[in-house]
C-alpha cells in the first residue's frame, strides 16, 4: 500500500515541498524539515540509504521514545486524564486497563461483560481479540502469547458505537496544533472502511455534542505535555490522530455518548488525509467520501476522493 499510495501528500503539498516516492535519491539542505507518514527505524534506514543526513533524522533514542508513546498504555492514560478533568455534562465514556497477566486480562473481560483485548503495539484492526466472538480457550491462548511477547495487553469495554470519528493534530516545532476532525467508518474487525469529506462544522453537527471544542483543547494541552521532549528538534513527530466514538444511547441512559480516546495514532492517518484534502479542495456545501480499496486480487490498492 505504501509503495502505491506514496503520492497522496501531493494533494496538500506546497510548491517547494518534495513528496518522496521511496526510491529516488535525495539531496536535502541542512534546514530541511522532514514530515513522514510515521517514524520508524526502517524509514530512517531507507532515508539514509537515499542520501539523507543523520542530522535531519531522529536518533535511536528518540525513535524509542516515539515507540513508547505509541504503546496503548498512552491511550489508556489519556482516557483516564480526560475523564478525570472533564465531565462535559456526563458526555465521556470509556473503560480501559493495561493487564500484565492473563488473570488480569480475564478479570477485565469478565468485569466489562463484553470486552476487547488489544496488543500494546498494533494498528489497522490487527492484534485485537473480541470476547463475544472468541472462545475462552482461544482468548486465553492468544492473550497469553501477547503478554509473553509484549509484557501486557490492554483490556477495554466493548461499546455499541454509532459512529467513528477522530480529532487530528500535528506536533509542531514548539507546540501541538489542532487540525480538526475526521468522520469515518470502520468494519466490524476495526479496519478502515472509508472516510467522509466534510467541513469541521459539518462533523461537529453530525456528532451533536456542543462541548467537542472544549474536549479538543484539553486534549491538545495533554498532547503538548506528552510531546514536549520532542519540541525544538531538527525533525518533527508529525501528525497524530486520536480515534473516538459516538455511542448509541443505552435504554437506562447510563452510557455517555462519546468515547474520547479509543486509539492514539502517531502517524498520518487516513482521517488526516481526508481532513487536509477537504480543507483545500472542498467547496462550501459540498461533501463526499474518501475510499481506499483493493484494485484486484494481486493486492494493488487505489485511493479515490468522491465528491457528490
Amino acid at each position: 500500500m505504501r509503495r502505491e499510495l506514496w503520492w497522496l501528500p501531493q494533494w496538500w503539498a506546497e510548491e517547494e515541498d518534495i513528496v518522496w516516492n521511496g526510491e529516488e535519491q535525495l539531496h536535502l539542505p541542512d534546514d530541511t524539515m522532514i514530515l513522514p507518514w510515521g517514524w520508524s527505524p526502517a524509514l530512517c534506514h531507507q532515508l539514509k540509504q537515499a542520501g539523507v543526513k543523520a542530522s535531519l533524522l531522529p536518533s535511536r533514542k528518540e525513535l524509542e521514545g516515539i515507540r513508547q508513546l505509541s504503546h496503548r498504555q498512552t491511550a489508556v492514560s489519556l482516557l483516564q486524564e480526560l475523564q478525570g478533568e472533564l465531565s462535559l455534562d456526563g458526555h465521556l465514556a470509556g473503560n480501559a486497563v493495561l493487564c500484565r497477566s492473563i488473570e488480569e486480562a480475564e478479570e477485565a473481560a469478565n468485569a466489562y461483560g463484553e470486552a476487547l483485548l488489544k496488543s500494546p503495539w498494533s494498528s489497522s484492526g490487527r492484534g485485537l481479540i473480541r470476547s463475544a466472538v472468541t472462545s475462552r480457550d482461544v482468548m486465553v491462548r492468544q492473550a497469553s502469547a501477547v503478554i509473553r511477547s509484549m509484557g501486557g495487553i490492554v483490556g477495554e469495554r466493548w461499546f455499541d458505537k454509532k459512529q467513528d470519528f477522530a480529532m487530528l493534530f500535528r506536533v509542531g516545532h514548539s507546540r501541538v496544533h489542532f487540525l480538526g476532525y475526521s468522520l469515518f467508518d470502520n468494519a466490524e474487525n476495526c479496519t478502515y472502511r472509508c472516510g467522509y469529506l466534510l467541513s469541521n462544522q459539518q462533523i461537529e453537527e453530525k456528532i451533536g455534542v456542543a462541548e467537542l471544542p472544549v474536549l479538543a483543547e484539553r486534549l491538545r494541552c495533554a498532547l503538548d505535555d506528552l510531546f514536549r521532549p520532542f519540541f525544538g528538534l531538527p525533525w518533527q513527530v508529525g501528525y497524530i490522530g486520536v480515534d473516538m466514538m459516538k455511542l448509541r444511547s443505552s435504554d437506562d441512559g447510563l452510557v455517555p455518548p462519546v468515547h474520547p480516546c479509543v486509539e492514539l495514532n502517531l502517524r498520518c492517518t487516513m482521517g488526516v488525509v481526508a481532513r487536509l484534502w477537504s480543507d483545500l479542495h472542498l467547496k462550501d456545501g459540498q461533501s463526499g467520501r474518501f475510499e481506499i480499496s483493493p484494485m484486484d486480487a494481486s493486492g494493488h490498492f487505489r485511493a479515490q476522493f468522491l465528491v457528490g
